[in-house]
C-alpha cells in the first residue's frame, strides 16, 4: 500500500523542481521556459536545464529529512528518480 506521505513527497519534490527549474531559467539565461521550450530542446539544453532545477529538489530533502518525515523524504528521492528518466529519455 502506498502511503499518503509517500505521494506527498513525489508531488513537492516534482513541484520544487519545476519551481527551481523556472527560478534558474528566469535568473541565469535570456530565455523563458514557456515561451522557449522548442527552443531550449534543439540546443538541447533542456535536460541540462532541469537537472539544475532539481538542486531544489535536493534542499526540500533536506529539510524533511532533518525534520524526521522519512517518508516525505523518500517521496522527494523518488520523484528524483522519476526525473533522472525523464530526462534520460528527452
Amino acid at each position: 500500500m502506498i502511503n499518503k506521505e509517500l505521494i506527498l513527497g513525489i508531488i513537492i519534490g516534482l513541484a520544487s523542481a519545476v519551481v527551481g527549474t523556472f527560478l534558474y531559467v528566469s535568473a541565469f539565461t535570456d530565455y523563458s521556459l514557456l515561451r522557449d521550450y522548442k527552443l531550449l530542446q534543439s540546443f538541447d539544453l533542456l535536460s541540462k536545464v532541469i537537472t539544475l532545477g532539481t538542486i531544489l529538489s535536493v534542499v526540500s530533502f533536506l529539510f524533511f529529512f532533518y525534520k524526521k518525515r522519512d517518508s516525505i523524504a523518500r517521496g522527494i528521492v523518488v520523484s528524483v528518480v522519476l526525473l533522472l528518466i525523464l530526462t534520460f529519455f528527452i
